[in-house]
């Protein structure tokens, strides 16, 4: 992969960041935080560049790990959900070859 120089704007500020990416990518990751510290600003009284990075970054980590919780917990219904058709079909099979052995 080669690295890719881009220069993106986030919150006002200009920034030369290099990436071993997409520079298209890049530059919807940039818009994407650019918004969310926009919205944050709104909402907050925190005029401070700094304070409004920080409770940004707070806010993705929060949705980061909500998703990764939700994700998790859905690969964990899926395991059991597997568990209980194996189980299910492992009966069956038991079933059937003791219904064999007394014919």
């Amino acid at each position: 992969m080669s690295t890719v120089r881009a220069t993106v704007e986030v919150f006002g500020q200009k920034l030369g960041v290099r990436t071993d990416g997409d520079a298209a990518r890049l530059e919807e990751l940039a818009r994407f935080v650019d918004r969310k510290m926009r919205e944050v600003a709104g909402h907050s009284s925190a005029i401070d560049t700094v304070k409004v990075a920080i409770l940004t970054a707070l806010n993705i980590a929060d949705e980061l790990y909500k998703e990764r919780s939700m994700d998790q917990d859905a690969r964990q219904r899926d395991l059991e959900q597997q568990a209980e058709r194996l189980v299910n079909k492992l009966e069956e099979v038991l079933r059937d070859g003791e219904a064999r052995d007394a014919t």
